[in-house]
């Protein structure tokens, strides 16, 4: 017999011109579940359920708040047919059948493959080295047996085939085009990631219409799937094309140097606005929306004298984002982490530039190469786990690093 909530909830859904489901009767499919990360599910209280044709099923807490729909679509990479579902029993099945919501395995019983996490790596100027770091970063995790892909994002200068030394037949220029999919563009390389390129000249990110824009969410979500991380090089600058790709990552790191820490502070300060406008903009649009409160993006200090120096820097960026950022806030703040600081050596960049190879490939020995191996290995922990305990090693100690024994 249906309840009192039951039957408004029908009404409702009638008067929206939408389906009614009753989440507490029908099992979501896990192949389902899978395509919505746990933290989506909560923020818009919405709940895969099932295959549907071309897309997949979905229970929405909210009627009214359809906009969403075009959002849960870009994080699935399939199309959305909402349901609507009430809200009560959206917020127990996720907690039930997603495998965070207590530490257990999901529905099935089974444990399910670890998440593939997607990283973009920006900055508010070009020259600071955000290509180097990208990746060498990409090499060290590789490196520790982890499946990994780098996209070459910077579609007005892309850089990173030519310092490669790789051709590719097709970029992401001729994808967004719809000339070819992105299978077809995947380039196994001999440092062991995958590789997609951009284009130099051709295109611009900030260009990309919305169409554009949904082909080259979708596509890159679904793919990422099949990586344990997935590395963006985004375009130089602060746009806001840019910012919006970078905050649909799992993780952020901005690049910045001793000779541009305006830059590099501008660069946090424009995150954490786009950030704020997005989170107000949910509140606003999403009923029961929990908003992040706190922006924390990763900060590499490229091209310094020592490793205080970096950590001295940091904490100078970091004051300033509170004297004229969160003294002024009252719902919202920034709170930057240190991932680490990568020593300059003109000639081991030179060297590796020369050899069209990553320098941690050319002199693993080189101080740069050390920072950028801990790098690697960092990020490849848990964010909550991380603790800066970056120093240089030499002799069997750089050895205990590097093959995980310290």
């Amino acid at each position: 017999m249906m309840n009192t909530t039951d039957i408004d909830i029908r009404t409702l859904a009638r008067k929206s011109g939408m389906p009614y489901i009753d989440i507490s009767r029908e099992a979501p499919d896990p192949r389902c579940i899978k395509l919505l990360k746990q933290k989506f599910a909560k923020d818009y209280l919405s709940l895969p359920i099932r295959f549907l044709g071309d897309g997949v099923l979905v229970a929405i807490g909210n009627p009214e708040h359809k906009d969403i729909i075009n959002t849960l679509s870009s994080h699935m990479g399939r199309k959305v047919y909402p349901a609507l579902a009430d809200v009560q029993a959206i917020e127990k099945a996720i907690d039930l059948y997603y495998p965070n919501g207590n530490g257990s395995p999901d529905a099935t019983g089974v444990q399910p493959a670890p998440r593939s996490r997607i990283i973009s790596i920006i900055s508010n100027k070009g020259g600071v080295g955000k290509t180097h770091v990208a990746m060498n970063m990409a090499k060290v995790i590789s490196g520790c047996r982890k499946k990994v892909l780098l996209i070459d994002a910077d579609l007005g200068n892309a850089d990173i085939s030519n310092k490669l030394a790789l051709f590719p037949e097709y970029t992401l220029y001729d994808f967004l085009l719809g000339d070819v999919e992105l299978d077809s563009m995947i380039e196994k390389t001999h440092m062991g990631f995958d590789l997609i390129a951009g284009s130099s000249g051709e295109f611009k990110l900030a260009n990309i219409n919305y169409i554009q824009r949904s082909k080259f969410i979708r596509g890159f979500r679904n793919i990422s799937q099949r990586y344990d991380f997935t590395v963006f090089d985004l375009s130089a600058g602060i746009t806001t094309t840019v910012l919006d790709f970078a905050l649909a990552s799992d993780e952020i790191i901005i690049i910045t140097t001793p000779q541009d820490i305006i830059a590099g502070y501008a660069c946090i300060k424009a995150a954490f606005q786009q950030f704020k406008a997005i989170e107000e903009k949910l509140m606003e649009k999403v009923e029961f929306y929990k908003p992040r409160r706190v922006f924390s993006p990763w900060v590499v200090m490229n091209q310094i004298a020592n490793l205080n120096q970096g950590i001295f820097i940091f904490n100078r960026i970091c004051q300033t984002a509170d004297e004229r950022i969160n003294n002024l806030e009252t719902f919202f703040s920034v709170k930057p982490q240190y991932l680490g600081g990568v020593l300059y050596d003109k000639d081991s960049i030179r060297a590796a530039e020369a050899q069209r190879k990553p320098f941690t490939v050319v002199n693993p020995k080189s101080k740069p190469s050390q920072c950028l191996e801990y790098l690697g290995r960092i990020v490849m922990e848990p964010p909550e786990l991380r603790t800066y305990n970056q120093e240089l090693k030499s002799g069997l100690g750089r050895f205990a690093m590097i093959f995980g024994m310290s």
